[in-house]
């Protein structure tokens, strides 16, 4: 009979992992009831780019006789990014767990799930969804879910600075759909004794303070707390690339996962959050720009067009007259003429995304891996109701969530109150920048558009751009294409009543100021087309 041990388990994995490029390590500690569990708790994980580069993972859950709906998953997984087999002993019994991330093929959106079960035994299948912070697009937020006595201690660790800048949470649900674990992910890897809330969440444990040498120093990339029924417990999780030979124990693999991960933790400090400019502290907005963007979705559809493209666009006819099929061939062809600039199969961060149209084309158009933002919690639930990957912030008071080839701002830096700021944190995050800015070149800088558009000329622009280290390698303006688009959207506001939604009104008010004069507007307010490395 198998002796199901830790040490065995880690020689069959390494037995098909070892010596292979884009294996990660992982262990986890558990802080329960008055102590730590600090061993029989570790994961392999393995990257690839297409499905024959899994098939180590394949051998594996064979030499492990895994249940075939195990294998099945496994070998049918769609779009594969990242696989993982951990263990977790309990009381000398392991329970064996295969996650599996891939991408869905439609919006190359993350999808997780994961089986868990023990030799001999029937596997149970799970998912994991992922959040940006604050909130779930149904208006969720992950302390809501915790056990009562570990609330307190942990909404003090959600306001960690860097986690509501740039991170999230995710959930676990069972095959029930009941959700069994709060994920917090802390991709910087910061020691767990440096973040208060987990003190707390300690202390409320009882763990004892003999136990701290064993978890204060761990560089830690997640912290999950189990939903539901059973005892209240904490696990930690710490990761790190593989680097030489496989280990050769446990406490290797311990050894070698804690020194790579702060090894990786130095390097982030020094080559993003160093680099960073201040936190802007600029007085708060005298319009609430979340309400502002909200507004009746069926009403706005009727303005912008089917496709809810909310920017200018480009028309290769002249004229002001411009039918809707018009229209929405301008908006598509605003959006295609910047494909020559997007990496496609690239990663996109779509900074101000509106109600998704342009971050719909970026996704399906040129195969990127995108990413929107949008101050508006009502954009928000519409575009992720369309399975779309969006986040929920202002764009001056979070982080881009990792590296970007692009980032994009369609029409949205002339919301940004502090501009050389946002430029100076896009430049640590993003290799290129794709704009299209609303410029002033006909009054001083100012507010406009109800005060939530804060104007500056194109000299400027071009000066804040290369202040904030950006070479620029292209630089258009599109106004005369794009101007017919105000004469469309002031014919189709006539046929909207006026009502009380305010960024409504104050679009009806700009389209009929410009339509007085269109042609010396569009000579003193260029929209400029930039791209800058």
């Amino acid at each position: 009979m198998r002796a199901w041990t830790a040490q065995w388990l880690l020689g069959q994995l390494g037995a098909e992992l070892g010596g292979r490029d884009g294996v990660d390590l992982e262990f986890s500690l558990r802080l329960t009831q008055g102590r730590v569990d600090a061993e029989g708790r570790f994961c392999c994980w393995l990257a690839g780019g297409a499905p024959l580069a899994f098939a180590p993972m394949a051998r594996v859950l064979e030499r492990l006789e895994a249940p075939e709906p195990v294998r099945a998953a496994q070998s049918e997984a769609v779009l594969p990014v990242r696989q993982g087999l951990a263990v977790a002993f309990t009381d000398g019994v392991p329970e064996l767990r295969l996650y599996l991330h891939g991408r869905d093929p439609a919006t190359l959106a993350d999808n997780y799930g994961a089986w868990r079960w023990r030799p001999g035994g029937e596997a149970r299948r799970s998912r994991y969804f992922f959040h940006y912070l604050p909130e779930t697009p149904s208006g969720l937020h992950p302390s809501a879910l915790v056990h009562d006595a570990l609330r307190p201690a942990f909404e003090r660790l959600l306001q960690d600075e860097r986690l509501q800048q740039g991170s999230g949470f995710w959930l676990r649900e069972g095959s029930d759909g009941a959700v069994e674990q709060v994920d917090l992910a802390f991709p910087w890897c910061p020691n767990a004794g440096t973040l208060e809330g987990l003190l707390e969440l300690a202390s409320v444990l009882g763990v004892p303070a003999r136990e701290d040498s064993r978890w204060h120093e761990l560089p830690i990339r997640h912290v999950a707390v189990r939903v539901g029924e059973g005892p209240p417990q904490v696990t930690l999780y710490a990761s790190a690339s593989l680097e030489g030979e496989w280990p050769g124990s446990e406490a290797e693999l311990q050894s070698r996962v804690r020194q790579g991960a702060l090894v990786f933790h130095r390097d982030v400090e020094e080559s993003v959050f160093q680099r960073l400019p201040p936190v802007s502290r600029a007085s708060p907005e005298p319009i609430d720009l979340d309400a502002f963007y909200g507004g009746d979705v069926k009403t706005w559809r009727a303005v912008l067009g089917p496709e809810m493209h909310y920017h200018a666009g480009l028309f290769d006819m002249p004229g002001l007259e411009a039918s809707d099929a018009a229209m929405d061939e301008a908006l598509r062809r605003a959006v295609v003429e910047l494909y020559p600039f997007i990496p496609a199969g690239g990663r996109v961060y779509d900074v101000g995304c509106g109600w998704g149209g342009p971050l719909a084309m970026w996704i399906r158009g040129l195969g990127c891996r995108s990413l929107g933002l949008t101050i508006s919690r009502t954009q928000f639930r519409y575009v992720a109701g369309l399975g779309l990957p969006v986040r929920w912030g202002d764009a001056e008071q979070t982080l881009p969530p990792g590296h970007f080839d692009c980032a994009i701002l369609l029409e949205s830096l002339s919301h940004i109150r502090d501009k050389d700021r946002l430029l100076r944190v896009l430049r640590v995050f993003a290799d290129r920048l794709v704009m299209r800015v609303n410029c002033q070149d006909g009054s001083p800088p100012g507010s406009a558009f109800g005060g939530t558009m804060h104007m500056v000329s194109s000299g400027r622009l071009r000066e804040l751009l290369e202040g904030a280290g950006w070479r620029i390698r292209h630089w258009r303006d599109r106004r005369r294409e794009a101007l017919p688009s105000v004469a469309v959207w002031h014919r189709r506001l006539r046929s909207v009543p006026v009502g009380e939604d305010s960024h409504l009104e104050t679009l009806r008010a700009w389209c009929e100021r410009v339509m007085t004069a269109p042609e010396a507007w569009a000579e003193h307010n260029p929209l400029i087309e930039v791209v800058a490395d």
